[in-house]
């Protein structure tokens, strides 16, 4: 009898022939140019509707029903490939997408390995979206401290006013650096007041790419020392949720909610991000809003269109003062300013159309506004001796702020930064700043023939406008209040007609790439308050103080290409536009002043002529990709040199340094996976010429035994070099000609003048520019798994042209000693239901909690900031 075989035992062997008949098929998306992985590329199984997208390495892994089936590869600005599989085609390798000649730079996110990018030329360092996934950073500085030549002056922990020098610029507000979202320049007026008071959060930023080669005239208008782009989120190939969720200690929160996804020939993305923090210091929380949506559509063959909306407001206790060396060594988390307030809001615009006139002729046009306004309500402060604070501000204010000080014992030189007391009263001031930029850019590409090679020209053009209203309030009521006296109304407008010319020649095995750069500026400058109080005047436009300037910035970069990379060369003279500080000053006899009655302002851009060869690629097989580069930049016009250090004649600066980066495959066996990251630089700066005034130094700095003592030994060592004025006891001041000073006589000091060069100091540095600046990390991942560790080092480094190496009794001036950190991440990947792709992860910060002195960015009205804070976060971000 026939052995029947049951329902169950059926099903099984549907199931297991139903298996059998899937297949897997696999491969990896990457760039057709450069070769390098392209994240999230859609794999459409057309007749089945089974879609899933490459991983951070472009690769993708997908089951079929058995049988011929068509796969096509999509992804946003690149041209679509189809394919027929089958059983016997388990594997389709290596899959190049070319670049859609339609496609834009603001939608292209490389997931390449390496740390440059080959579009620019000369030297460049990119961080990946695998690196920002991993580190999770609490803000982008932490994240631009990998980048070689990159110094990142510390302010308020968490600050989204980001401080950050690239190869020994001023970094006070990353004034002397031109930073950009997305292509466009992203400071409130990047003309007339660069300072960075806007940052994209950086939960929203996809990838980061710093610019310091020749090609960095392509950009401006400061673009003398280096260039930041963050790239931010764009639409996915997949329509997607994504939701990420943060919490830290010290109420770190963070939420980010989008969607978005690619339909057909349209992609679009809604996002918004809301961030708390209760800060690393009493009374500096933070919270961040921001919106933003993008679309991106190609429009035809030959057409295509991206549009980008945001909107930002930030409510931050942040305050511009900070600590002693008393309270310092104390407590650094103390900060008993509880009436500091910034608030910003900030909103902006950008429309690209890129039209393709024929296979080698394009036109791309670019409109773009932002709206900008700030308040800074801040406290009047004062520096009060530790043994004197009881009394100065009353019992109440003390035991309320400052009762930490009960059973301390104090020295003659412990101070304390309290809030300014008159007829028992504290007072406020507010900054008041409000911003208004557009422009419209036309940029051309042309590829033409020669030498049996493909050559390309571009050109641009650019009309920029900006406006900006300076005003200053006091408030001498309350330090609550938010209401006060106009003391100061400021008016600035500036239009500028901009553009470079370029042409990329290659000839075999070189390439040789000239660039031009032409820069006019028509600027005015209106005292608004002055002129209420002017019966006479007759119109809107009396009043203005007028700057205008044409300067050419030349350039060329040499390259010569060799299997797997490149020795690369480039020389350029860059700029530094003349802002609010200094725009609207006469140099007369080599001297700087305010203008006269009836002069022309004839101030000229701060200019360097930046030198550098290198050499960046990949060795051993794609294991080890690097660079290494040697620069050497010289400045003139130098003016303001940090608050109330400002150049008189003006400075003159060299800078030169070494660069290296490197990122190394250790191993990769069954999975298991380790790689190495590592930058140094080595840097030396020297002030080559130039008389500065420092108007705080004897006039709001405090000193200690130990900085009057090395100042009275640096002047009396090398006398030539230094002007010294005292009183004369009428309210005046008289110049001591050749005589040493001592202890009696720095009390009577009033002001010092400092001349460098040949007939002065020929040995002085500029300030923040730290001989070491290095960096390493290791990264381990084993499937679904990723662990990390890395370190990172500053040495030593100057605040002040001064060069003081001891400390102040204020904490305004004196080295900052050098400093390490070490952070740690863990991640892991899981796969949830059908839909559902979760990431959850831990991140270290500053995980030996060593805090270190990180700035005296604000001087004698602030003293020392503190870094090194340690701080865990974990969280989880999902995506359906």
């Amino acid at each position: 009898m026939a052995k029947r075989n049951s329902p169950l035992t059926l099903l099984l062997i549907l199931i297991s022939i139903t298996s059998f008949a899937q297949t897997k098929v696999n491969g990896r998306v990457v760039d057709s140019e450069d070769k390098q992985p392209l994240i999230g590329a859609q794999i459409v199984v057309e007749s089945k509707g089974v879609v899933t997208v490459t991983s951070e390495s472009g690769f993708f892994e997908i089951k079929l029903p058995d049988g011929s089936n068509t796969i096509k590869i999509k992804y946003l600005g690149y041209d679509a490939k189809t394919f027929s599989v089958n059983t016997n085609t388990p594997d389709l390798g290596v899959i190049a997408l070319v670049r859609a000649s339609t496609t834009l730079d603001e939608v292209i996110v490389s997931a390449s390995p390496n740390n440059f990018k080959e579009e620019f030329k000369g030297s460049n360092f990119r961080i990946s979206p695998i690196t920002l996934k991993n580190i999770n950073p609490l803000s982008a500085e932490e994240v631009l401290r990998m980048v070689p030549g990159v110094n990142i002056l510390g302010d308020m922990g968490l600050s989204n006013r980001p401080n950050i020098s690239i190869r020994g610029s001023w970094g006070r507000r990353s004034k002397k650096v031109l930073v950009m979202e997305d292509g466009t320049p992203s400071a409130p007026a990047p003309y007339i007041a660069p300072g960075a008071y806007y940052n994209p959060v950086s939960d929203r930023l996809t990838s980061i790419e710093v610019y310091k080669g020749a090609d960095m005239l392509r950009f401006g208008p400061n673009n003398m020392y280096g260039a930041i782009n963050y790239i931010t989120a764009l639409p996915p190939q997949k329509p997607e949720l994504r939701m990420k969720l943060i919490g830290g200690q010290r109420n770190y929160q963070t939420g980010l909610l989008s969607y978005g996804g690619t339909w057909n020939n349209l992609g679009a993305l809604v996002e918004g991000v809301y961030k708390k923090f209760d800060g690393f210091t009493d009374n500096s929380s933070v919270e961040v809003l921001n919106l933003n949506a993008k679309i991106y559509a190609k429009l035809s063959d030959n057409q295509s269109l991206y549009f980008k909306v945001s909107g930002q407001s930030e409510d931050n206790q942040a305050s511009l003062s900070s600590q002693t060396p008393f309270t310092f060594d104390t407590d650094p988390t103390i900060n008993p300013l509880d009436a500091d307030q910034f608030t910003m809001r900030r909103y902006g615009v950008d429309v690209i159309h890129k039209w393709l006139l024929n296979s080698n002729l394009s036109f791309t046009s670019k409109i773009y506004a932002t709206d900008f306004e700030r308040d800074w309500w801040r406290q009047i402060t004062a520096k009060v001796k530790a043994s004197e604070v009881r009394n100065y501000v009353g019992e109440a204010i003390f035991n309320d702020r400052y009762s930490y000080l009960k059973g301390l014992d104090f020295d003659d030189e412990d101070y304390v930064i309290v809030g300014r007391v008159l007829n028992g009263r504290e007072s406020t001031t507010d900054s008041r700043w409000t911003y208004t930029v557009s422009g419209f850019k036309e940029t051309m590409n042309y590829d033409w023939q020669a030498f049996g090679e493909k050559q390309r020209l571009e050109a641009a053009i650019n009309l920029h406008r900006e406006t900006f209203k300076d005003r200053f309030l006091v408030a001498d009521r309350s330090r609550w209040a938010r209401n006060g006296t106009t003391t100061t109304d400021l008016w600035y407008k500036l239009w500028s007609f901009n553009g470079f010319i370029r042409n990329e020649f290659n000839i075999g095995k070189w390439g040789i790439t000239p660039i031009l750069r032409l820069e006019y500026v028509d600027m005015y400058r209106q005292d608004l308050l002055a002129l209420a109080q002017n019966p006479n005047i007759n119109s809107t436009e009396e009043g203005r103080v007028p700057n205008a300037y044409t300067q050419f910035l030349p350039g060329i970069t040499v390259d010569y290409r060799i299997q797997d990379g490149e020795f690369y060369g480039s020389i350029y003279q860059g700029m530094i536009a003349p802002s609010k500080v200094f725009g609207f000053l006469v140099e007369q006899d080599g001297v700087v002043t305010n203008p006269l009655a009836g002069q022309s302002i004839n101030i000229e851009p701060e200019l360097a002529w930046n030198k550098e060869i290198g050499w960046r690629g990949n060795l051993w097989d794609n294991r080890i990709d690097g660079q290494l580069t040697y620069f050497n930049n010289t400045s003139r016009n130098f003016y303001a040199g940090g608050r109330n250090e400002v150049f008189q004649e003006l400075g003159k600066f060299n800078v030169q340094g070494l660069e290296a980066a490197v990122g190394a495959e250790l191993f990769n066996i069954n999975q298991h996976r380790l790689h190495l990251l590592g930058n140094i630089n080595v840097m030396q700066s020297r002030v080559l010429e130039g008389r500065l005034v420092d108007k705080d130094l004897f006039s709001q700095v405090i000193h200690s035994t130990a900085t009057q003592n090395e100042y009275i030994d640096k002047v009396n060592a090398n006398r030539s070099a230094y002007e010294v004025y005292v009183s004369n006891g009428s309210g005046g001041e008289v110049l001591l000609t050749d005589e040493t000073i001592d202890q009696a006589g720095f009390q009577n000091i009033t002001k010092s003048v400092i001349r460098f060069g040949e007939d002065g100091l020929s040995d002085a540095e500029a300030p923040y520019t730290p001989r070491w600046n290095a960096s390493i990390g290791l990264n381990y991942d084993f499937q679904n798994l990723s662990v990390g560790v890395s370190g990172h080092f500053v040495s030593e480094q100057f605040t002040e042209f001064h060069n003081f190496s001891n400390e102040s009794a204020d904490g305004a001036i004196g080295k900052l000693p050098a400093y390490r950190s070490i952070d740690a991440y863990v991640n892991h990947d899981f796969i949830l239901g059908k839909k559902l792709n979760m990431t959850a992860f831990i991140n270290g910060k500053n995980i030996t909690n060593e805090i270190y002195r990180a700035s005296r960015l604000n001087r004698a009205t602030s003293g020392i900031f503190g870094g090194g804070f340690r701080q865990i976060i974990a969280g989880v971000n999902l995506r359906i």
